[in-house]
């Protein structure tokens, strides 16, 4: 017969109330038997470790809600839903945070600076500033639906489809952004450097430096891209996250590249996303992105001309960079950004 244990013994065992076991218990996370004789509450061994599961869900923030359904189904894919959503939640919270302290921390600093009769406005300008900078974040959205687009997202790369032929020389793009970024990192940067991949994908550009040693961590805001890539390297790191809100701590990456990514950001979206790799970066950290652009403006209409109209949606529908604008804003973090064309519409940027 198996050992039973009473209510008040679970308590002592689990350093807890017996008011919380009564309220799992009302939850319907928890069965304890009853005495047929004075209906008092026994525990069984499998049960106290199930209630300390829950104690443990309940530690990192789940909703009872949501350790009901982890408990109802117990299977791989039902705990990384569930654990995915958690994290994004916490990241999410963190950049809050992060983003309002360091607006806080800017705001005092102008505070000082400013005269007593100016004081108020700037400090009512300081404000609206940052809270137009939070919204930004706050607010970009998937338009593509990469989730639909994980699982056949390498065919449609190999077979190149479409008469603009984005995909043309994407081994070329991937080949040349590892070459640039050795050859760019300090010599005392060896393998033991830290490198981060936004818009990981299918983790066909993080794979290449894994083969070569390199500890390298691949973010998107895809979870089935994540999975993707998850599959076809295990031993890479993956993590949710946006250009815009990178779920590291500041200075704690050597290297940051990007492959056919850095195009679904609008113009004001890539400067913020330029601010969050910097603060991410080590103070010689290096960037490297291969994606779409078009040199300057006047370039991007002389292309377009030469287009079907279908052409010209595709275009237009996505936010190719202006390397003279990156040039200008990398210039305001002491950068000198070196850019180098692979076909009508790729370039790798340093």
């Amino acid at each position: 017969m198996k050992k039973t244990y009473s209510i008040k013994e679970v308590a002592k065992l689990l350093n807890i109330g017996t008011n919380k076991i009564r309220f799992y218990e009302r939850k319907g996370l928890i069965h304890p038997q009853r005495g047929a004789e004075n209906d008092y509450r026994y525990f069984t061994e499998e049960e106290i470790i199930k209630l300390q599961t829950i104690l443990l869900y309940r530690g990192i923030g789940f909703s009872v809600q949501e350790i009901d359904s982890l408990l109802q189904k117990e299977d791989k894919a039902n705990y990384l839903k569930h654990f995915y959503n958690q994290w994004e939640m916490v990241n999410n919270q963190i950049q809050q945070l992060t983003q309002t302290r360091v607006a806080l921390e800017h705001i005092m600093d102008q505070m000082y600076l400013a005269t007593e009769e100016d004081c108020n406005t700037q400090l009512l300008e300081e404000i609206q500033q940052n809270v137009e900078k939070i919204q930004i974040k706050n607010s970009w959205k998937d338009c593509w639906d990469f989730n639909s687009w994980a699982n056949h997202y390498d065919e449609d790369v190999r077979t190149n489809q479409g008469s603009l032929r984005i995909y043309e020389n994407y081994e070329k793009v991937l080949e040349l952004v590892v070459k640039q970024t050795e050859k760019a990192m300090n010599k005392e940067m060896g393998k033991e450097s830290k490198l981060l991949d936004i818009g990981v994908g299918t983790g066909n550009l993080a794979s290449k430096f894994l083969r070569k040693g390199y500890d390298i961590t691949g973010v998107d805001q895809s979870r089935a891209m994540l999975e993707v890539a998850k599959s076809k390297q295990p031993s890479l790191k993956v993590r949710l996250g946006e250009f815009m809100k990178l779920p590291f701590e500041s200075h704690s990456m050597d290297a940051i590249v990007s492959t056919y990514a850095f195009h679904h950001l609008k113009e004001h979206e890539k400067q913020l996303a330029l601010e969050e790799m910097q603060r991410v970066l080590k103070e010689d950290g290096i960037i490297v992105i291969g994606d779409l652009m078009f040199e300057n403006q006047s370039k991007k209409e002389e292309f377009v001309k030469g287009l079907t109209e279908e052409e010209r949606d595709i275009v237009e529908d996505e936010y190719y960079a202006d390397i003279e604008k990156l040039k200008g804003y990398t210039k305001e973090y002491g950068r000198k950004l070196e850019a180098v064309q692979i076909d009508r519409l790729c370039w790798v940027v340093v």
